[in-house]
């Protein structure tokens, strides 16, 4: 059984986001705090969080962000790296369950009450849904904290490797398709895996990874994702990414035995991939 955290309702997030969102860094940074008098806890579903604990959470977040630049403004690489850092450390200390992850009051006492300073450093001015918890796929950490359950594999080595392979507008395709797609770690982790095969140099990966997303869609409702083992379910995606690669050669202007020649490119992964299994 999880933590419960303070959750900061709608009423008190949003006069606070709106005064936060004018502050310089160094103010917000003197206004962090572990307790809000307004925060409340859901009645049931386990121990509160202690105030250590939070304490503990502030200084881990603080140090991952001065790693890369905090409290300068720092560099898109430097901001992406603080990402991936934040998902992996956020899943592994806070011990949320899915369910209290699932509330984006949670989420608005991290960014408006606990870590202001580094919500706001991380975007600067943001709209709403950045720290208020009104969507989770925007959420500065909610939307970091689900990508790291989604990806973590405890039998790897490294539980969270795949948080490197989809860039963030990538993974809110699939995170924005959860009540399909989105909410099975199982099906995620074998997009992850069938994706990370591909070589797409030359295409726009944005556009093949919608259009096998929509394929994926059109299948589940006769396809029980969960039932499949790796293998199985692996071969399955294969499939429709092949599918979306093939349709999006043919409507280019290249004839069809150079069609077949790139598509071998694009497959040349997946095909080592599968001769090792053999």
């Amino acid at each position: 059984m999880g933590l419960l955290y303070p959750r900061l309702l709608a009423g008190q997030a949003k006069p606070l986001h709106e005064t936060y969102r004018r502050l310089p860094v160094a103010e917000l940074t003197r206004r962090a705090a572990i307790s809000h008098d307004s925060a409340v806890y859901v009645a049931t579903g386990g121990d509160r969080v202690s105030e250590d604990k939070l304490r503990d959470l502030r200084r881990l977040a603080v140090d991952l962000a001065m790693d890369s630049g905090f409290p300068d403004e720092g560099t898109r690489d430097s901001r992406t790296a603080f990402d991936l850092r934040i998902a992996s450390a956020l899943h592994t200390e806070m011990d949320l369950v899915p369910a209290e992850a699932a509330s984006g009051d949670v989420w608005a006492f991290l960014a408006l009450v606990l870590l202001p300073d580094i919500a706001y450093w991380r975007y600067p001015v943001p709209p709403g849904d950045r720290v208020l918890g009104t969507d989770l796929t925007r959420h500065v950490f909610g939307r970091m904290w689900w990508r790291a359950q989604l990806v973590h594999s405890s039998e790897d080595p490294d539980p969270y490797a795949a948080l490197n392979i989809l860039g963030e507008a990538a993974f809110d395709q699939i995170y924005a398709r959860r009540k399909a797609l989105g909410n099975s770690p199982h099906l995620v982790k074998a997009i992850l895996r069938v994706w990370n095969e591909l070589d797409l140099k030359g295409f726009n990966e944005r556009d093949i990874l919608r259009d096998f997303l929509k394929r994926l869609l059109r299948l589940a409702p006769f396809v029980l994702f969960e039932s499949l083992s790796d293998d199985v379910l692996d071969a399955e995606l294969r499939v429709s990414v092949r599918e979306t690669v093939t349709a999006t050669l043919a409507e280019t202007n290249l004839t069809a035995e150079e069609q077949r020649l790139k598509a071998e490119v694009v497959f040349s992964r997946t095909q080592h991939v599968m001769d090792a299994m053999m």
